[in-house]
């Protein structure tokens, strides 16, 4: 540990080059961190890539990562995955512990703050620590109340805490975002919109994303814009709420789905849309938007935003200024927020830049370097 004051492990439930939100924040956190001076070691679970693609990455980073194996036995792939983290806390003086994503903080119960007063620091995103079942809201709760820190990554997620009253461990740290090749991305002016609007959407389709209720106004948004566009991008998780927008002949001429891809590709897109629209909505389930990190990469590129109320997309999205905030189950609503873009497209996408800009990880992990030096 030579040089490093403190020696932080993250345990993450996602990592890339694996898709998904709570990988690019402990990946940008982690990336972030070292080149803040702190020793990083991540112990993940990586899904929806493969291992040579994994091998590439872990070359490339300037700090540790193990990996987890996944067994066709749950069972077995838990106990392999408790024992792999435990020998690891035995093996090296960590200062710190930050448990991201639901299983990390199950993983929190089966370790002992021993006499080195390891530092726990929860990060809440969305469903993670919002269980509906008993058990795992008894869980949830257990392990929450073991931690000496926790980050919500909005006001959102913060309000959905199951820990009391007490907020004095409790600290809202927004997402980030970062490029690794911010450099040399060729950043458009974005001026007057003349032409009718391309809509975009990044991230996994399933229910929560809200996809389906983007389709569902589109039929409204083609009323006023006949030759408006639709860009989907993200995994195919769950098509079963937007199947049947995808059969109506008169709506799929409008619609281009790209599945999952590469970071060159998306950049691509974001760069032909012109409008970023999320309108996410909370599942029975208990999961629900915690922020969205999409919308804030989006603004890089100079795309105004369309996001959901009541959500963690009233922390991303600063209504009026960086995009609008709407009812996301109210087609009329959300044209008229597409309509309010276009109208004054320019000075939205400069906000939304400048919006961006406040985001970027070189910004927010100062504030998480704070929070982390008060711990000790």
């Amino acid at each position: 540990m030579s040089g490093f004051k403190n020696n932080i492990l993250v345990l993450t439930t996602e990592f890339p080059p694996g898709p998904g939100g709570i990988g690019n924040h402990g990946y940008n956190l982690s990336r972030f961190l070292n080149m803040a001076g702190f020793q990083m070691t991540v112990i993940t679970s990586s899904d929806f890539t493969d291992e040579e693609s994994e091998r590439i990455f872990d070359s490339q980073q300037n700090f540790r990562i193990v990996r987890f194996k996944r067994y066709n036995n749950r069972i077995k792939t838990y106990r392999k995955r408790i024992k792999i983290i435990s020998d690891e806390v035995k093996k090296n003086d960590f200062t710190h512990i930050i448990f991201s994503g639901r299983f990390s903080l199950y993983a929190s119960l089966f370790l002992k703050k021993n006499k080195k007063d390891i530092k726990f620091i929860a990060i809440a995103h969305g469903g993670d620590i919002n269980a509906v079942n008993t058990a795992e809201k008894y869980f949830v709760r257990k392990a929450l109340s073991s931690m000496d820190l926790i980050i919500p990554v909005s006001k959102y997620s913060a309000s959905k805490l199951p820990v009391g009253k007490d907020t004095s461990k409790i600290r809202v740290i927004p997402n980030g975002f970062d490029f690794d090749n911010a450099g040399e991305l060729n950043i458009k002016k974005r001026e007057v919109l003349t032409r009718d609007p391309v809509l975009v959407t990044v991230g996994t389709i399933w229910p929560r994303k809200g996809h389906h209720n983007v389709l569902n106004s589109l039929n409204q948004i083609l009323q006023m814009y006949p030759d408006a566009k639709y860009n989907i991008a993200g995994r195919q998780a769950d098509t079963s709420e937007i199947d049947k927008y995808l059969k109506d002949e008169c709506l799929k001429k409008h619609i281009n789905i790209f599945g999952q891809v590469t970071n060159k590709k998306l950049h691509e897109i974001l760069d032909e849309s012109d409008i970023f629209i999320m309108l996410s909505e909370s599942q029975s389930s208990g999961d629900f938007e915690g922020f969205g990190i999409a919308v804030i990469e989006a603004n890089y590129f100079g795309l105004p935003a369309i996001g959901s109320l009541n959500s963690g997309l009233e922390d991303a999205i600063s209504d009026g200024v960086s995009g609008i905030l709407v009812n996301p189950g109210n087609p009329e609503e959300v044209t008229q927020a597409v309509k309010m873009i276009k109208e004054d497209y320019e000075g939205f996408s400069f906000r939304a830049r400048d919006w961006a800009e406040k985001h970027h990880w070189s910004k927010i992990v100062k504030i998480y370097s704070e929070a982390i030096n008060q711990l000790n």
